[in-house]
């Protein structure tokens, strides 16, 4: 789970051209990174591309 905004895995179905359907799941990419928290404190956490792309997340150097 993304702690910063919340996202997880979902699930749904893998519908063939003959539209049999099984079970799939879309996982968010997560990444550990070492992050300064609102405190100033350093942490490492887990962390989707997207909120690192949006800048949501400080990385410590």
């Amino acid at each position: 789970v993304c702690q910063i905004c919340g996202k997880k895995t979902t699930f749904g179905n893998r519908v063939a051209h003959s539209a049999t359907t099984t079970k799939r799941t879309w996982r968010p990419n997560l990444q550990k990174v070492k992050a300064r928290l609102s405190d100033g404190t350093v942490k490492k956490i887990y962390v989707c591309t997207k909120c690192l792309k949006a800048g949501k997340v400080v990385k410590a150097i």
